[in-house]
């Protein structure tokens, strides 16, 4: 035998894909005594392992919570398909990677909500885990299912399956939630009143009770930053060192819901972030450095960051360029040998309509940036767009050809191996941005934009399209009420799991999900009166509705908001010690 706590022999575990994704033990992973210990917490994160393990929020809480010497944090994934499969004909539960114990055994299971598409993963994960999947049939003996992330700010279609839901960024308030909930677990206590205690700390939302909750947001000295990260067993999506340049984001772009979630931004000194990048490296091997960022041109301190990584043989990477803080002198320093794909998010190819959207950068600006990175050397560039943004005209979606078109051909006259790429998808409006009383375009319609567009694109330009379902679906569940929970609950007993992997779809569970719970689902997709209440107003997440809605109306008539790190704007996220901090 394998392991004697999961009962697999090694052709049974080594029948399935990936084999590795379900023996842990790696580099840095860390395994304390299960007897000993007195509060256990899984980490549950509702994708296959190589796509969790990239995940930089998994690994800081991991290493948070393993550094308090009476908390074991320990990880789960979601297993694919054919160890699911094999868990089920083998009537056994899915196990935690460090301890091998099943799920069940813990005191609290803490899953990270990343997309709304991995709403099925968490059935499968905790049913699989022998957890009782809805929260009012827990037993004392049971874990506590908690889960936050920007995913689940409307919890409504989840809320069934979760005993509490938090609401911001947990790093001050983690490791005391777990010894809360873990000794109510230990003494067997009435868990309705301990999920009523629990909602007195900041942050927590417990749907039984559907309490008004405000956002927690950390303070920059209380960011908590993992100066080690585990090596994965299985190549990930993204193996490297990583640092949070800063949380946050001062832009105000109207569709974002990032943007909103997280502000107002907190910067992490140069030093430090430096620091933490050559402890990483030290401690793993990585050589490849994410700098995470919403805007990572907009920190104040770049400069000083690339210089003090200069000579440690590291390769930065950056996420999409904003055009407004395009520093392409930095990114000769950044990138020397030209080697990157430079992201760029245009989102449309009208300047109109970008306006709309407060970012206020014109396709000159793009097309002369393209044209002098191109002349400079760089050869790789990507573009993303949405399609179905409030007030879009047919025009506006010629636009986005023409402009990919007329980038392509500046781009191919300053360097003959530069080549453009797009990828372009149907807009979400998201609760808590000025766009969630938005109308969202059908499937149907988004199919039309991407043929339209498609049609006019010169034919070396490599053009991707989401899979329009996709958007559909994460507009239900983004925008739902908790009716849908029924629906989620359904499709995954239908077979629906991995929505989020677009190489499938399993759109006909979830149609005749819809069609048992008695739900119109293209209601979900209408637009909403601002006068009228939204399921989601009860919880508190960034700007006030006044603000947003200040917003829709300078929105329609194409005005743009300043950056609010050069004054006050009155969204009403900061206040006593929380204000924007720079470096």
């Amino acid at each position: 035998m394998l392991y004697s706590t999961i009962m697999l022999t090694n052709d049974e575990l080594y029948s399935v894909e990936k084999p590795s994704r379900y023996l842990g033990g790696e580099y840095n992973s860390i395994s304390k005594d299960w007897e000993s210990t007195d509060f256990k917490v899984a980490l549950l994160y509702p994708d296959l392992y190589e796509v969790g393990m990239s995940y930089h929020g998994l690994q800081l809480f991991y290493f948070l919570l393993n550094g308090e010497p009476d908390i074991l944090a320990e990880r789960v994934f979601t297993p694919a398909p054919d160890m699911g499969a094999l868990l089920r004909s083998k009537n056994l539960h899915l196990w935690s990677l460090e301890s091998k114990k099943p799920l069940h055994h813990f005191d609290v299971i803490a899953v990270h909500c990343l997309t709304e598409l991995a709403a099925t993963n968490i059935l499968e994960t905790l049913y699989l885990g022998g957890i009782p999947l809805r929260a009012d049939q827990r037993a004392p003996s049971d874990p506590y299912v908690i889960a936050g992330g920007p995913a689940i700010s409307n919890p409504s279609y989840m809320e069934p399956f979760f005993d509490a839901v938090f609401i911001g960024e947990a790093d001050d308030k983690l490791i005391e939630i777990t010894r809360m909930l873990a000794e109510a677990r230990r003494l067997r206590a009435n868990r309705m009143q301990t999920l009523e205690d629990l909602t007195r700390v900041e942050g927590i939302y417990v749907p039984a009770l559907r309490n008004e909750v405000q956002e927690h947001h950390v303070l920059s000295r209380h960011m908590f930053y993992p100066t080690k990260l585990i090596v994965p067993n299985v190549e990930a999506v993204q193996e490297r060192a990583v640092v949070e340049l800063a949380r946050g984001c001062t832009r105000g772009c109207r569709f974002c819901h990032a943007g909103y979630f997280y502000r107002p931004v907190r910067e992490t000194g140069a030093a430090k972030a430096a620091d933490v990048i050559m402890n990483i490296k030290r401690s793993t091997g990585f050589y490849e450095v994410g700098l995470l960022s919403l805007s990572t041109f907009d920190y104040s301190q770049l400069h000083e960051v690339v210089e003090l990584l200069k000579g440690q043989d590291l390769n930065l990477s950056l996420p999409s360029l904003r055009l407004d803080s395009l520093d392409i002198g930095l990114l000769h320093e950044v990138d020397p040998t030209h080697r990157l794909t430079l992201t760029l998010a245009p989102e449309t190819g009208s300047d109109r309509l970008r306006k709309t959207l407060n970012k206020p950068f014109s396709n000159e600006q793009i097309l002369a940036a393209v044209e002098e990175l191109a002349a400079a050397g760089w050869t790789k560039f990507k573009f993303y767009f949405m399609v179905g943004l409030p007030g879009e005209t047919e025009d506006d979606m010629l636009q986005i050809a023409h402009l990919l078109n007329e980038a392509d051909d500046r781009a191919f006259k300053q360097n003959r191996r530069a080549r453009v790429h797009a990828t372009i998808a149907s807009f979400v409006p998201k609760p808590y941005t000025p766009f969630q009383w938005a109308r969202q375009i059908s499937i149907e319609e988004a199919r039309k934009a991407y043929e339209l567009v498609y049609r006019q694109l010169k034919r070396q330009i490599e053009a991707s399209f989401r899979n329009p379902w996709f958007s559909f679906l994460e507009g239900l569940l983004s925008r739902s009420d908790v009716r849908v929970s029924d629906a989620v609950l359904k499709a995954w007993q239908k077979g629906a799991v991995f929505d989020a992997a677009e190489v499938s779809t399993n759109s006909e569970a979830w149609q005749q999900a819809f069609v048992e719970a008695e739900l119109e689902p293209n209601a979900y997709l209408s637009a909403r009166d601002p006068d009228q209440p939204l399921p989601w107003d009860h919880i508190k997440v960034g700007a006030s509705k006044a603000y947003l809605q200040a917003e829709l109306e300078r929105s329609k008539l194409g005005q743009g908001t300043m950056d609010c790190r050069y004054g006050c704007l009155g969204c009403q996220v900061c206040g006593g010690e929380l204000w924007p901090t720079m470096a």
